[in-house]
């Protein structure tokens, strides 16, 4: 068996009862399942293991339209973006999916009013909360990697006035080395070194963005592929590179790793390295 069988083996048989996967083991959570989920949409597995898996983010999703972290935490969050890519590419969720994809909408920041924007020039502010961001939990600070992950999720659906906001946002926070770190107020982007998988995913989500743009960027992010530091950082970067048509030879199964998260990241690079990734298209 390859790599990836045996993981994808793996991978289902970690899956709880309920159809939904742990980080590592125990309850259920959102963002393993959905990851789990997107790695099998690539593969070979009976309809019914998809489904089933389907039907718990359902299931959980909050009535506001967003998906919490867990049944114990009933706030709707930044997982709501890896639940609506997961579901996009299963049927009969289309309802779920249009009220996810208006939760969030409503999230990514929207522009300055005109005295907010003069005040912020004059001053030299960067607000927490700057047009195009998105947070990790609603009403807090925008950060890279939530707002990646809204682009990538809200792409599917046409939203291209909010995806082109947030897409100015992340262009707007990069390092001086061209990556991207956390993107948050409180450290400036261009003062603060970039970190391999926020560099990586940032890339992703610009995928339709000219690469000539982007020269400094994609070499700085194959530089940080000689030390990616985590199975996830690694991913993130092949994958990143990859959308801009930069194929490298690193394997994503350098790290040995027992998350489910990082196992479904894995999987789901294999596609990508393939010209297949469930990030940015649907799986056959």
């Amino acid at each position: 068996m390859t790599n990836a069988e045996e993981v994808q083996a793996a991978l289902l048989n970690s899956r709880n009862a309920d159809g939904g996967w742990p980080s590592h083991r125990g309850r259920s959570w959102t963002e393993p399942t959905a990851l789990a989920l997107l790695a099998l949409q690539g593969t070979v597995v009976p309809s019914e293991v998809r489904s089933y898996t389907a039907s718990w983010l359902v299931r959980h999703q909050s009535t506001d339209g967003g998906w919490p972290p867990c049944a114990a935490v009933p706030t709707s969050t930044w997982v709501t973006s890896l639940a609506l890519l997961a579901l996009a590419q299963e049927r009969n969720n289309s309802e779920s999916c249009v009220r996810g994809v208006r939760w969030l909408s409503s999230q990514v920041y929207p522009e300055l009013g005109p005295f907010q924007s003069f005040l912020q020039n004059s001053l030299g502010i960067s607000p927490s909360r700057a047009p195009g961001s998105a947070p990790w939990f609603p009403g807090t600070a925008g950060w890279v990697i939530p707002t990646a992950l809204s682009i990538l999720a809200l792409s599917r659906w046409s939203e291209q006035s909010t995806v082109r906001r947030a897409q100015d946002y992340l262009l707007f926070r990069r390092c001086a080395d061209g990556g991207w770190n956390h993107g948050g107020s409180s450290q400036r982007s261009e003062t603060a070194p970039s970190y391999p998988e926020t560099t990586g995913l940032a890339l992703l989500a610009l995928h339709n963005h000219r690469s000539q743009d982007l020269e400094l960027t994609l070499r700085h992010a194959a530089s940080l592929l000689q030390k990616p530091e985590s199975t996830e950082g690694l991913c993130w970067l092949l994958m990143g590179l990859a959308a801009h048509g930069i194929r490298k030879e690193e394997s994503p199964w350098s790290y040995r790793s027992k998350k489910t998260q990082d196992i479904a990241l894995q999987l789901i690079t294999t596609q990508a390295l393939s010209g297949r990734n469930p990030f940015l298209q649907n799986a056959t």
